[in-house]
């Protein structure tokens, strides 16, 4: 009896980190400095040079007008924007500022085989659920 327990946790043990490591997605690391570059923000020195899924780098936006491009209006220089690796070639990009007006934008994009930045249309939205009766 003792012994079969022991054979299943062993058994358990062995198999459970394989299961882990095949269930992560294969994404490779986007390059930081590319998107950095579209986007018109300037990272942090200390930034990692390349996002892994779920990952995030911090910058400040220095050319609010690429923003905009990719629907992030009204920002101004200086802005905060994280840079968020959300699946394979997607990040998400948010700004946000404290002045002259406290605003926030977020904005879902695809990061293209030549290096280029498209927007990802947002999900559907759901209809509201009835009230429990």
């Amino acid at each position: 009896m003792a012994r079969t327990r022991f054979l299943m946790v062993w058994a358990v043990c062995v198999a459970l980190p394989a299961a882990v490591v095949a269930q992560r997605p294969d994404v490779d690391p986007l390059p930081v400095g590319t998107v950095a570059d579209k986007l018109g923000v300037k990272t942090m020195i200390s930034s990692a040079r390349e996002l892994d899924l779920g990952k995030s780098v911090t910058a400040i936006l220095a050319e609010p007008k690429k923003l905009v491009s990719y629907g992030i209006k009204g920002m101004h220089e200086g802005a905060r924007v994280t840079i968020t690796c959300v699946g394979p070639n997607r990040v998400r990009v948010e700004a946000e500022e404290m002045e002259p007006v406290e605003q926030h934008a977020t904005v879902t994009l695809r990061l293209g085989d030549d290096g280029s930045l498209t927007p990802v249309a947002p999900p559907p939205q759901q209809p509201p659920k009835p009230p429990p009766a």
